[in-house]
């Protein structure tokens, strides 16, 4: 089995949500590849900046630069210090996976590469772009993990929505990819309770940890997928919250951190 895993560089949750994944099937990955958000960074940073407020924002962005700092230190370094890396590319080479970053994954010469591999599962995670058609068509299977129980929430914000919503639960669900966004049919879902007075962060740490374990079963059972129906509709599909929802959540009595 030959493996892409599609990604981005988020220090804070990802380096957990991958472990287990690197961990257990490092032979079979042929390259991790980081995918940014194409949308330019400064952009990037008034949309949060929108969705978390003037409270929450500063926060999380002290906690993403103290994930850099660490993440500068070798990979042996980063785990004697907090016992866990704090970067995709520190955790893929303490275990000798390749990383390929890549601006543009319609890119002609990505493409080629990633045709030359062929890959028998191309796996999403967290991954920054939306990925064309003629990445998905490559593999036996396309499949993402995406953070929530779908057909609810898909889209982004995933520890936002559930808690915006006062659910009881939320979780984690591998389907396999097409042209919608968290539309194709699904393999498997795995739940957890979401408890009084979890924040977002505390709904973000679940999904990593229910979302890793799901992925390594995945693979572990290649090519044995059985696949239900996801039915989706546009009521189902949501984006980063606005300031006011923001507010809301907060009134609400939730929290981000």
């Amino acid at each position: 089995m030959r493996v892409v895993l599609f990604t981005s560089a988020e220090p804070l949750y990802l380096p957990r949500y991958l472990r287990p994944v690197v961990r257990s099937h490092a032979d079979s990955i042929a390259a991790i590849v980081v995918a940014p958000p194409r949308k330019p960074r400064h952009e990037q940073v008034r949309d949060y900046m929108r969705a978390l407020g003037p409270g929450a924002f500063p926060r999380m962005g002290l906690r993403f630069a103290r994930g850099a700092v660490f993440d500068a230190l070798p990979p042996g370094l980063q785990r004697a210090a907090t016992g866990r890396y704090h970067g995709v590319a520190s955790l893929a080479r303490d275990h000798g996976v390749p990383v390929r970053r890549v601006p543009d994954t319609a890119d002609g010469e990505f493409l080629d590469w990633y045709r030359g591999v062929d890959p028998d599962v191309a796996l999403s995670i967290i991954c920054g772009q939306r990925l064309p058609r003629a990445v998905l068509d490559v593999p036996d299977y396309a499949v993402n993990v995406h953070g929530s129980l779908l057909p609810n929430y898909r889209g982004r914000a995933t520890a936002f929505w559930p808690l915006y919503y006062g659910d009881d639960e939320s979780g984690v669900t591998a389907h396999l990819m097409t042209d919608e966004f968290d539309a194709g049919p699904i393999i498997e879902q795995r739940s957890f309770p979401i408890a009084d007075g979890d924040s977002m962060h505390d709904l973000s740490l679940k999904i990593a940890e229910t979302g890793g374990p799901l992925a390594v079963s995945l693979l572990d059972r290649y090519p044995a997928f059985e696949t239900r129906p996801n039915p989706t509709g546009p009521e189902d599909y949501h984006t980063l919250p606005t300031p006011a929802e923001r507010r809301e959540f907060r009134r609400r009595g939730n929290a981000f951190l």
